[in-house]
């Protein structure tokens, strides 16, 4: 496997250059983990040709720069090497789409433009097929290649020796473009429009037929693709939904655009081959990088009279002058390495630096000697000193003074997060919090102290022996299908109807019926008004459903196997790209039709409504919550997931939907849900294989003890629903017991819930 390549840029470059928290490098790793950037990059750069007016013009213009891209051409066989152009472009490619992220957040979701990115993007995430993830077909192509890199959501990604600083700058502006939301969502469209009409650049296309390995990737990308051309179909269809908004920005879209041109082309040059160190720059760059190893072994060797040690201090270290008089010291005897001592005896078997340089680096040493006849002091252009620079390894500071040292993500400080903050001010904060993770410290902190309270809360529901004495322990797949299978059937089964009854076969005794009444006797109880207020008292989840997986978008998840189906299912909540099967329009329509308007989920006199109880909003931030940290909190979100899925499949959406239709209300709502959150091929199936297909990931080192961690983790995420629940439930029965006396309530409405 080629897995070594070190890019000449890289080999040249300086130890600080590479550690530096304002590197290339630095801002992909934090930006993938949702970190914020620093503010000096915020700005892209400014195009220089002026933008296009129009739709059609843009793409005009898109067009143009493609041309004017393939014009230029493969680059040079000469001293180009196909595997550093493959692996070079792998931080981009991997990550295809994420500057989608903040364009599918479900605030967006419910008009023409959401509608359009959802599609957009889930074709970019292979739709729902993790093997067709765009990212999963180059990384397949790479491999072809013979070629591997570490894992994407590993430290070791950043660190790997085979990416230039210059692979990392290229895809820095499109995870810009993921993280910064609402302000720059127009920057967003034209960096998506620019990126389909482009495609891979021509390097790239050269280098996978020279290595052999264009495959699928490069198929699916291919002019007059059946996949290209409806990438390209789909980001005109995003623009024309943009446009139809009122007064398009085509300045910021053009800007978007020209960000990834600008960046592509500084990449491209990045390719050439770069002219070869000169021996004194070679050298300079072999003492920085050795001298902090060295320090400390060198204290009894002396040179002008100076213990070469307090030379080698890292915090003091003068390279130049450690050279300068290196050559006038009896260790070297100029133009003639064959002759000097440090390369004839100290680094030989028997010297004192045996093992300490490799073959490459003393042959720097070498050249380094012959060169003293002719430049027996650096040249001018060399920088006098490069002691005053930060040395790799060493701890670095981040703006707000936080550690970062090495590539493990930071945990961000947490913000101070308000003791007692309203559940409908807390909606609000987190539906419009800037994006996930630490981007928004504030919105983070609050949400991370929201679910750590209602998993502390749950905890003690959860334990190996509560879950073994019904069938959830220990962990299998099968056992997981089995439970599944039976609780649905106990659901169903409540309902009362024949077939229910027909298909429940010789399960039947196992799980008797506890309330054979028919959903239609709940409706004879609620009046009509009632029945409005009800439904009402959904919508502030309504309008965001599929909110608990919108941290799947984010680029540090969106590329893994459970992502894929996570995504599957956030598309369906949110309409499968046709904004009138949107979950939260569907309910909007049927208030409507009752003369209740609501305006957008994301303005405060949403959650200042009168009409809408606070609790209504407790599931709701619950998801909100979630989805601020669904990497570190995924075993949770799966149980969660697992339990809406399967929430009121049978019994429970029947008797909502016989109540609605008793009183001419559109029923559709739930009737939807019935249906598509099944068991044999819906949503509950796909959280079934997502979290089958989590857990064979946690067996796979074969540790026991991260197994037993994990399912303890997801059924607690499965309680956490019922917990988010009851208060809305219990609100409900405070304003209906009155009427209808709590032994009725306890019947039909508590429910599990009261148990």
């Amino acid at each position: 496997m080629n897995a070594l390549h070190t890019p000449a840029s890289d080999r040249a470059a300086s130890p600080r250059s590479r550690a530096s928290d304002a590197s290339p490098r630095a801002i992909y790793r934090r930006l993938r983990a949702g970190e914020p950037a620093p503010g000096d990059l915020a700005d892209e750069p400014a195009p220089e040709a002026a933008a296009p007016g129009s739709l059609d013009a843009f793409f005009a213009a898109l067009t143009a720069l493609r041309d004017e891209e393939e014009r230029g051409g493969a680059p040079s066989s000469e001293g180009v090497d196909p595997t550093r152009v493959l692996l070079g472009y792998a931080p981009t490619a991997l990550l295809d789409g994420c500057w989608l992220a903040a364009a599918v957040r479900v605030r967006h979701a419910d008009g023409a433009l959401g509608a359009a990115c959802l599609d957009a993007f889930y074709l970019e995430c292979g739709e729902g097929d993790p093997a067709r993830h765009h990212g999963a077909l180059y990384g397949a192509a790479l491999a072809a290649a013979g070629l591997a890199l570490p894992d994407l959501g590993s430290p070791a990604f950043e660190r790997s020796v085979c990416l230039a600083d210059a692979d990392f700058a290229l895809a820095i502006p499109g995870l810009r473009a993921a993280q910064r939301g609402d302000a720059r969502l127009p920057e967003a469209l034209g960096h998506h429009a620019a990126a389909t009409v482009l495609g891979p650049p021509a390097a790239v296309r050269w280098a996978a037929s020279r290595a052999r390995c264009d495959g699928l990737y490069f198929a699916e990308h291919a002019e007059g693709a059946e996949t290209a051309r409806r990438a390209r179909d789909l980001a005109r269809r995003c623009l024309e939904a943009h446009a139809a908004g009122g007064a398009p920005d085509w300045s910021r879209v053009w800007r978007g655009a020209w960000s990834l041109w600008a960046a592509r082309r500084a990449w491209l040059a990045s390719l050439r081959p770069a002219a070869a160190p000169s021996a004194w720059e070679a050298m300079l760059t072999l003492v920085e990088a050795k001298a902090r190893h060295a320090f400390g072994f060198h204290g009894r060797v002396r040179i002008d009279g100076q213990a070469l040690d307090d030379a080698l201090d890292p915090a003091r270290l003068d390279a130049r002058r450690i050279l300068l008089r290196l050559a006038r010291s009896p260790w070297i005897v100029p133009g003639r390495p064959d002759e000097s001592p440090l390369v004839t005896r100290s680094v030989q078997f028997g010297g004192p630096m045996f093992g300490v340089f490799t073959d490459a680096e003393v042959d720097v040493m070498r050249a380094w000697i012959r060169a003293l006849t002719e430049t027996p002091e650096p040249p001018a252009a060399l920088r006098a000193t490069r002691g005053a620079e930060e040395r790799e390894g060493s701890p670095r500071v981040d703006h707000d003074g936080a550690s970062i040292d090495g590539n493990r993500r930071r945990s961000a400080p947490h913000a101070q997060v308000r003791a007692g903050l309203p559940l409908p001010d807390l909606y609000h904060r987190l539906l419009c919090a800037r994006g996930p993770g630490d981007v928004d410290r504030e919105a983070g902190a609050l949400a991370r102290a929201h679910v750590e309270a209602m998993l502390r809360e749950v905890h003690s529901e959860v334990s190996p022996a509560r879950l073994a004495a019904d069938g959830r322990w220990p962990w299998s797949a099968a056992g997981l299908s089995r439970w599944v299978d039976a609780r649905l059937r106990e659901q169903i089964f409540e309902e009362g109807h024949a077939h229910a009854r027909s298909t429940v076969g010789p399960h039947a005794a196992a799980h008797p019926a506890r309330d054979r009444t028919q959903p239609t006797d709940v409706a004879h109880e609620i009046t009509r008004d009632e029945a409005v207020w009800l439904l009402t008292q959904l919508a502030p989840a309504a309008v965001i459903d599929g909110a608990w997986l919108q941290g799947m978008t984010a680029p540090g998840a969106f590329h893994t196997p459970v992502a894929s189906l996570l995504l599957r299912i956030y598309r369906d909540e949110l309409g499968a790209g046709v904004p009138a099967q949107h979950h939260g329009n569907v309910l909007r329509r049927a208030l409507a039709e009752q003369g209740v308007t609501l305006p957008p989920c994301d303005a405060r006199a949403f959650v200042e409504r009168r009409d809408l109880l606070p609790q209504a909003f407790s599931m709701p931030v619950l998801w909100l919550a979630f989805a601020q940290g669904s990497t570190e909190l995924l075993p949770e979100l799966l149980g969660l997931n697992l339990a809406i899925e399967m929430a009121g499949i049978g019994r429970g959406y029947a008797m909502a939907a016989a109540l609605l239709r008793r009183h001419r209300i559109d029923p559709y709502f739930f009737d939807l849900h019935n249906t598509i959150d099944n068991a044999a091929s819906g949503h509950t199936a796909w959280s079934i294989e997502a979290i089958t297909r989590f857990m064979d990931a946690c067996a796979a080192p074969g540790d026991a003890l991260a197994i037993e961690r994990a399912t303890l983790r997801i059924w607690r995420g499965y309680a956490a629903y019922a917990r988010a629940s009851r208060p809305l439930v219990y609100a409900i029965a405070v304003r209906l017991g009155p009427r209808l006396g709590w032994r009725w309530l306890r019947r039909h409405l508590l429910g599990d819930t009261g148990r």
